[in-house]
Order: C-alpha cells, then sequence, then structure tokens
C-alpha cells in the first residue's frame, strides 16, 4: 500500500470445493496483482471465491470487492452499520468534507488548517468502488466454513461495523483492524463515527478476551499468540492516553485541537491526514472521560470544550 503501513493482510479460506477471501486490498494495479498472482500460485481460480467476507470498509479492507464480486459472482457480506457510512464517504465526498469543515470548526481547528485538514480523506476515493452487499450483517451469525462454522463478532471501535471472525474449531481470530500486534487502531470521534467509540472498542477487545484462541490473525502485521495478554497492553495504553488528557485539561477548558497539539506532540507538524487522525483520537478519548465524569463536556453553538472535573 502506499500509506505508512505497507501492507493488508487478506486472508483465503479453503471451504469444501469453494474457498472464502477475507478483505480485498486496495483498488489499485498493485493490489489487484499481488492477489492474481497469490491465488495462480495456490491454483485458486478467482471463480471458486464464493464469499467475500468484509471486516469494515476502509480502503485497504474493501477497496476490490466490488471487482472481486463481479469476477467471482461471490456472495458480499458486511455488517449493516458498514454499509451506510460508503455512500457519503466514497460517492458523496463533496457533502461529508462540508460536515467535516464543521467539526473541525466546533473542535477548535483555526479556519487555515482546516481547509487542508477537511480534505484530508479525499484521496481515499480512488482506492475503492461503491458497491452494494448480498448479505447483511448484525453480530453473533454463525457461517458454514469447511464441515465447521465462522463465529461474526462485532466489534464497533476503529468503525461502527467493525467484524471479527472466529473460527473456533481452529481457535483462530480474524482480527481485521481490531486488535494487531504492534500498534492499536485509530479509534477516532468524528462525524462517521459512533457517538462513544473508544468506550465501544474497549468493550469489544473485553468481548474477543473471553474467545479460546491460539492465533491471531491481523489485517497488518504478522500472526500472534496470547490474544489475553495483548489486549491488556492496549487497555493499559488508552488508560494512559486518558491520565495525560485530564492533566493537560486541569488549567481551563480547552478545544479538541489544542489537547490534540498537546497530546501528540510533534504530529501537529506532520501531513494533514495525521492531524486529522490525532484530532479524532483525542476526542474520541476526551468523550470517554466525559462519560466517566472525569472530564466536563462543555458546548456552545460554535465550539466544544473540555475540562477537568
Amino acid at each position: 500500500m502506499p500509506f505508512e503501513l505497507k501492507h493488508v493482510n487478506v486472508y483465503l479460506l479453503r471451504d469444501g470445493a469453494h474457498f472464502t477471501l477475507i478483505d480485498t486490498g486496495l483498488q489499485t494495479e498493485e493490489s489487484r496483482q499481488a492477489l492474481n498472482q497469490k491465488l495462480a500460485a495456490l491454483k485458486v481460480p478467482v471463480d471458486r471465491i464464493n464469499r467475500i467476507l468484509i471486516t469494515h470498509i476502509h480502503p485497504d479492507h474493501f477497496g476490490l470487492a466490488g471487482e472481486l464480486r463481479e469476477r467471482a459472482r461471490a456472495e458480499l457480506v458486511i455488517h449493516r452499520l458498514e454499509v451506510a457510512l460508503m455512500e457519503p464517504r466514497y460517492a458523496r465526498a463533496e457533502d461529508l468534507v462540508h460536515d467535516v469543515a464543521e467539526w473541525l470548526s466546533k473542535n477548535g481547528v483555526p479556519p487555515a488548517e482546516a481547509e487542508f485538514v477537511k480534505t484530508a480523506s479525499m484521496a481515499a476515493r480512488e482506492f475503492v468502488s461503491v458497491v452494494e452487499p448480498d448479505t447483511l450483517l448484525e453480530g453473533a451469525e454463525r457461517l458454514p466454513i469447511d464441515e465447521s462454522e465462522l463465529e461474526v463478532v462485532w466489534t464497533p471501535g476503529h468503525s461502527p461495523g467493525h467484524c471479527c471472525f472466529y473460527w473456533p474449531a481452529r481457535r483462530v481470530l480474524f482480527s481485521g483492524d481490531h486488535l494487531l500486534p504492534k500498534i492499536s487502531p485509530n479509534i477516532g470521534l468524528h462525524p462517521q463515527s459512533g457517538a462513544d467509540p473508544l468506550d465501544d472498542y474497549l468493550a469489544s477487545l473485553a468481548r474477543i478476551r473471553g474467545l479460546e484462541i491460539d492465533q491471531v490473525l491481523p489485517a497488518h502485521g504478522d500472526p500472534f499468540g496470547d490474544h489475553r495478554e495483548r489486549i491488556a497492553v492496549i487497555m493499559r495504553h488508552h488508560d494512559e492516553r486518558k491520565a495525560a488528557l485530564v492533566n493537560l485539561a486541569r488549567d481551563g477548558a480547552k478545544s479538541g485541537w489544542q489537547l490534540a497539539g498537546g497530546l501528540f506532540r510533534g504530529v501537529m507538524e506532520r501531513n494533514v491526514f495525521q492531524q486529522r487522525l490525532a484530532l479524532q483520537e483525542t476526542l474520541a478519548h476526551c468523550q470517554s472521560l466525559a462519560v466517566e465524569g472525569r472530564l466536563r463536556k462543555e458546548l456552545r453553538r460554535d465550539l466544544v470544550t473540555w475540562k477537568a472535573a
């Protein structure tokens, strides 16, 4: 991928005479060729893929979904909350930019910076095509696979309809972006997120912690074991970040943009995409703290501020 994360992992599961694909990669010629070459090496014609499971609709996971469904005539399966995000994000992105501009202003981003930050995700449109899924998930479904079952585990946080796929017979979890070996996924509060995405994410981690798993197969990075230890590390990371924000908000009310500058030192001097992610992540932590009562969220018509309770 032409991003900071250089690769996305997609997974091919044998299902009798057919195959299930989990995620697809970007809609780029390089991704397309890499996938085609791997399928050829495995001697798997595309038309033997009869089902495509999507963890969530970010371009690196969903980009080639429409094209592959057409080529394979496969069933495209995705959580219903992700479907509502597709058209505004990729087909009507100009409208979303308007909403983002208003959101940036309310969270204290100066007009000069906001003019650039509001379009930070527009380039994503070239990596994905909007396509209607065949089957919608809600979570807790059991999908037949190779004389056993995959369990759908709804794990909102990184995206409202993010799903992991658990294979109990093999004690394997296909974790998408929910659980990664080296980094925590971006958990951001923004116009297309859930209302309290960090608490959603932490509750989803707790759900995964209860599963019996020998190996986690993530969307980025290498497979790993001991999912409970990894979850504990991530939870500590978010606790530390929340404590840092409470300290930053002790000396009076601050906007999300001001708090992000203190929490992510150096990031705010980087590219606009990183600035936007930093703001989103800061606001998600602030919202969680406000729900807990550790921060006061003060709302005026034109500005949201936060201060220690």
